[in-house]
Formats: structure tokens, sequence, C-alpha cells
């Protein structure tokens, strides 16, 4: 059967992605931040759900991925995602910089990790997106931003 990484698996699109998947057939490891969501998601379809503790702006979490991971990794799903939302000028450096550490670095430093099991593999990398990606909103520009990067 084929392996797929998912993060943000815990909820919303990514819990629904890990989910369909599993009912297809897929071996699915959900990443998630808790330990908590990861008994709930593994709960769905055990035989076919894992998990991984993973918060993708955690060095130590994105290091210890390759080895948490089964031999073979046939896709990545890029999921994991935040919007900081607020007027731009009311938004410090500091949420600008956590808004682009999740949806950007984050997935870039996953998918850094697990590229060698998907070369391997001849896998793929699915990174999932946003409208915001394609036009900004009013209190969106930081989540924009990260979407359209």
């Amino acid at each position: 059967m084929p392996s797929v990484l998912v993060t943000g698996a815990a909820r919303g699109i990514g819990r629904a992605v890990a989910e369909h998947l599993a009912a297809t057939g897929w071996d699915v490891i959900a990443g998630v931040r808790s330990q908590a969501d990861a008994d709930a998601v593994t709960a769905v379809n055990p035989d076919r759900i894992s998990s991984v503790i993973l918060d993708v702006t955690n060095a130590d979490h994105v290091a210890a991925l390759p080895d948490a991971l089964p031999t073979r990794l046939d896709a990545v799903v890029n999921n994991a995602g935040i919007a900081v939302a607020g007027p731009v000028e009311t938004l410090d450096t500091e949420d600008w910089r956590k808004q682009f550490d999740v949806n950007v670095f984050g997935q870039f430093a996953v998918t850094r990790a697990v590229l060698p099991k998907l070369r391997e593999s001849g896998g793929r990398v699915v990174f999932i997106s946003s409208v915001n990606g394609q036009l900004s909103v009013p209190l969106l520009g930081a989540y924009a931003a990260s979407k359209f990067a």
C-alpha cells in the first residue's frame, strides 16, 4: 500500500485528507501537534492511520521525522497552516514571522526532511494553498502573503 504523510491532520482540511486517503487504501501518517490529536485521528481508522507528533516549526520534530516514518514514503501533503489576521499596521514583526514560519518555512523544512524517501519511491509533494494565494482580502494580508509565497 502507498504511504503518505499529512501535516496539520488534526482537523479541517488535513483531517479530511487523512480520512479520505485512508479510506481509499493509503497508509496515512498524520502529523499532529498533541497526543490528544494523535489519539483522535488514529481512532478514525486504526488499520490505516498512524500519527507522529509534528509541529512544523519545531526543528527537533522535523529532524526526527525521517526516523518516525515508514521506510517507504510515497507522498507528503503539506497542509499545516495558520491564519494571522488583523490590519497590517497592527501586526508586529513576530506576528508576520509566525505566519511565515508555519505556512512557508515549516512546509519547506518538512519537505526537505522527507525528500530522500520521496526520491527513492518516486513520490510526490502536495501543498495545500488557498484562494488567498491569488488575491488578498482585508485583515488577511499576512496570511495572503504567506500563501502567495
